[in-house]
């Protein structure tokens, strides 16, 4: 059982998500706004949050940016969108959002994809730093920095970097890639794509002069730390 913070402004959905979270054992809060929803984050930390990007009052994706900065929370965050655009799926991940689900979803996808977050989350991470040329992972701070400069990265793009400087001198495959980061629910379509995207973009606007990921055309990806 979990304690689940779901944010949606439409009450039928979020009645429905809670409803049904609630008979799979988990234990809910419902917010109507980003408002409402901050308030009750601090007043409770949740260990998950299915939150809809477009919300009264504080929108999803500034939610999302306050509630890791300012409430320095790493519980796993599903963000609930009506666009499937690349570039809104990584907004997400830029604001610190765990995965995503396109509107309108079925109620045991979404369950299913808390699960494995939780399953993850509860999981005990080894605290040795990995080094790759000019990149640090520091497992115990969850922080990759790169010539003395922090790249904030959020979970699942730090994820992505943990796993190939394991490794630097490895290309892995998209499927292997899938298995570690999204577990026996691997995503379909374009999720590691996009997934690749958001973390080349966090180093850009940190200010790295490099591609930390190199694509390896028909084989998959390495890590790129030089």
């Amino acid at each position: 059982m979990a304690r689940i913070l779901v944010v949606e402004d439409d009450p039928v959905i979020g009645g429905n998500v809670c409803d049904y979270l609630q008979g799979r054992g988990h234990r809910c809060d419902w917010a109507p706004d980003g408002f409402v929803a901050m308030a009750l984050a601090a007043r409770e930390a949740p260990e998950a949050v299915v939150l809809d990007l477009n919300l009264p009052r504080v929108d999803g994706l500034t939610w999302c940016r306050r509630f890791r900065e300012e409430l320095g929370s790493d519980a796993p965050v599903i963000m609930l969108t009506a666009r499937d655009e690349l570039e809104d799926k990584l907004a997400g991940f830029d604001a610190g959002a765990d995965d995503y689900l396109v509107k309108p979803f079925q109620l045991p996808e979404l369950a299913v994809r808390l699960d494995a977050l939780l399953r993850r989350a509860q999981g005990r991470p080894s605290s040795e730093n990995l080094r790759a040329g000019r990149i640090l992972v520091d497992r115990a701070g969850r922080r990759v920095v790169v010539d003395g400069v922090q790249v904030r990265l959020p979970p699942k793009p730090f994820r992505l970097i943990e796993l190939l400087a394991e490794r630097p001198d490895k290309t892995f495959g998209r499927e292997e890639l899938e298995q570690a980061i999204w577990g026996e629910e691997r995503e379909q379509g374009d999720a590691l794509r996009t997934l690749v995207a958001a973390t080349r973009r966090a180093f850009a606007q940190a200010g790295c002069d490099f591609d930390p990921i190199t694509t390896m055309h028909g084989h998959g990806y390495r890590l790129a730390a030089d």
